[in-house]
């Protein structure tokens, strides 16, 4: 049956309108997406109701007697639909999707004709971003680039008439003015007594069982593994622990070049072994940590908030991992190995930025 939703409309006038729209799914005998607005939500809502009345007998005659819709479609309109699309909304991530509904509903943006976007509206969101919403110049690099990266979907699956062009001109003059800017090298490095504080919490949250969620031995393990959040919840399985040899294989692992993935198998300690090993057991495809990535950073955010730590972010364990594996004397292949990085060069720069006081072990 074709989806049905109803979104709301704001004309240049301030009045309020209500679209409904019908769009086809997989498997319905028509294709394709029909609108019809109303003055009212009453309205609206009565419409949907006997249409989707319609659709339950086989009549599906509105997708073949349309009204012409000269209405050009805006970037507000279709990323909403794109957030409620059955065929867009499961893939969408789930930070992502807050973002593009304040966008769809907050921003300069949102009346904007998709098909007319041109450079300078880019660069006006990023300005915008910058004075209205207080963010940092390289959060307003990420956000944008996640609005490009949905509106290139709803262009693709969705089937709309967008024009992506101008978003590089537009950031090119954005960062040039300071508006938006690349992401800055993180330089923290925890200190003992921070991780021994969040240890301490953890482990009171673990005897409370204030959690479903293990967050002692995940923590423990991206410390010890330098393990991205992605591989160590959903990405590795039974089946890739060698509990005779005691190694552990990371299969599709994030590599800078586009379509490539990497696989890489490494020896645990014994105490990393020793986490595996106490989860509960499942079949042999089953995650050995079967929690979504999302929700434990959102678990690790509250847990900053409680213990006042600013600005120490999840990822930032791996980089201490990776730091430990240095003063532990293992070599750059070695370490390479375990944390996934193809290029020795990057492990020896975050080696250099994290631990200035060392020497280089390429120089070397």
């Amino acid at each position: 049956m074709p989806s049905v939703f109803i979104e709301k409309v704001n004309s240049k006038k301030g009045v309020t309108k209500f679209k409904v729209r019908f769009r086809t799914q997989d498997g319905d005998p028509v294709k394709g997406q029909v609108t019809r607005t109303f003055c009212s939500l009453a309205k609206a809502n009565a419409f949907k109701k006997r249409q989707v009345e319609q659709f339950t007998k086989g009549n599906f005659s509105i997708f073949f007697y349309t009204k012409k819709n000269t209405e050009k479609e805006t970037v507000g309109t279709i990323l909403i639909d794109y957030l409620v699309n059955k065929s867009t909304s499961d893939n969408i991530a789930p930070r992502s999707k807050p973002l593009l509904k304040r966008i769809a509903t907050q921003s300069p943006i949102r009346d904007i004709p998709a098909e007319n976007l041109a450079g300078h509206h880019w660069y006006d969101l990023a300005r915008f971003m910058e004075q209205e919403w207080k963010i940092k110049p390289q959060t307003a690099s990420n956000y944008l680039s996640t609005l490009k990266s949905a509106l290139k979907r709803c262009k693709v699956v969705l089937n709309y008439k967008i024009e992506l062009n101008g978003y590089s001109e537009g950031m090119s003059v954005a960062r040039f003015d300071g508006y938006a800017a690349e992401s800055e090298a993180r330089t923290i490095r925890p200190t003992k007594s921070c991780l021994k504080n969040i240890e301490v919490a953890l482990i009171k949250e673990k005897l409370s069982q204030r959690r479903k969620i293990p967050m002692l031995e995940i923590f423990k393990f991206a410390l010890g593994s330098a393990l991205r959040l992605s591989e160590i919840c959903g990405k590795i399985t039974w089946q890739d622990l060698d509990e005779e040899k005691r190694t552990l294989t990371i299969r599709k692992r994030k590599t800078p070049r586009q379509g490539k993935t990497i696989t890489s198998c490494f020896e645990l300690s014994k105490e990393l072994f020793d986490i595996l090993i106490c989860q509960p057991r499942g079949k042999d495809t089953d995650p050995i940590f079967p929690y979504k990535p999302d929700s434990v950073g959102s678990a690790w955010r509250s847990l900053m908030k409680e213990l006042n730590i600013e600005d120490l972010h999840f990822h930032d364990l791996r980089a201490e991992a990776i730091c430990r594996l240095f003063e532990a004397n293992l070599s750059l292949a070695e370490i390479a190995k375990i944390s996934g990085h193809r290029d020795l060069n990057t492990l020896n720069n975050y080696y250099l930025r994290l631990l200035p006081t060392l020497p280089s072990k390429l120089a070397a």
